[in-house]
């Protein structure tokens, strides 16, 4: 009798998103170097680093917006490196932006409807798209604003819209680029207890932000990055504790980055 051979055994959730040797170059200057990446699904994944890091280059080149020189990105197993930026929102890639992205002069549940229309059409299944726009305007908590015309929110309410497009999607991983922007505390906890539950869900979510509270309070794992190269990664505890990471932030130099983590 023949014994199957034993499943391999996983710590912790399988990866959704995994990037490796990731380069992009700006004629002479060196956007990102040789990034290295695993968001899985179920988790919010931070990506933190000071102004000028590369973040955004990052998520322009897993979405599909920004051509990369080397590297490779992994969706759910499939390799997506060279599909078009369209091809991966199919494939279930949703974003925001650090730049606010809306239609203003629509409803906050027309800028929805438009996304679950879409997203109706291409993947020709899933629930009503009137259903789920009004389901999204819910969860997001703009249910009693919805008929407002986006241009007249505060930009907090209008990043909420955004957030609620990308999830009329139906992504399998979101990325959000400073999407507390314009929050206030109370409005920025309850973000927090949203994205906890999209992860909890199942989404695999990447978070790109400056409110450092929010990063600790939501994200399992981090990774810090700094004139385009991984600096450090872990859980936000170790994060905390690095030298390197404290170094990058208060803007020493590398000499003394050293000196701090004792290597120098």
């Amino acid at each position: 009798m023949t014994v199957p051979s034993p499943e391999p055994v996983r710590s912790g959730p399988a990866p959704l998103l995994e990037v490796s040797g990731v380069d992009v170059r700006f004629g002479g200057v060196q956007a990102l170097q040789g990034v290295d990446m695993t968001v899985p699904a179920g988790t919010v994944t931070g990506l933190i680093g000071p102004n000028g890091a590369g973040k955004t280059t990052f998520f322009n080149v897993v979405c599909g917006l920004q051509e990369a020189q080397a590297g490779r990105i992994l969706l759910a197993g499939g390799d997506i490196s060279g599909r078009k930026a369209y091809q991966r929102a199919r494939l279930g890639i949703a974003r925001t932006f650090q730049r606010l992205e809306v239609f203003g002069s629509m409803t906050a549940r027309d800028n929805i409807l438009v996304a679950a229309e879409v997203h109706r059409r291409w993947a020709r299944t899933g629930p009503d798209p009137s259903a789920e726009a009004d389901r999204i305007l819910d969860l997001v908590g703009l249910k009693a604003r919805a008929e407002e015309q986006v241009d007249a929110m505060p930009t907090g309410l209008a990043r909420l819209v955004e957030l609620g497009r990308a999830l009329a999607t139906a992504p399998k991983l979101l990325l959000l680029d400073e999407p507390s922007s314009g929050l206030d505390e109370s409005e920025s906890e309850e973000f927090g207890r949203l994205l906890t539950r999209l992860a909890a869900d199942g989404l695999g979510v990447l978070l790109v932000e400056h409110d450092i509270e929010l990063v600790m309070s939501v994200c399992s794992r981090l990774y810090v990055l700094d004139f385009g190269r991984i600096l450090a990664a872990g859980t936000p505890a170790e994060i905390q504790r690095d030298p390197l990471v404290r170094a990058a932030y208060l803007g020493v130099g590398d000499q003394a980055a050293e000196e701090i983590a004792g290597v120098g």
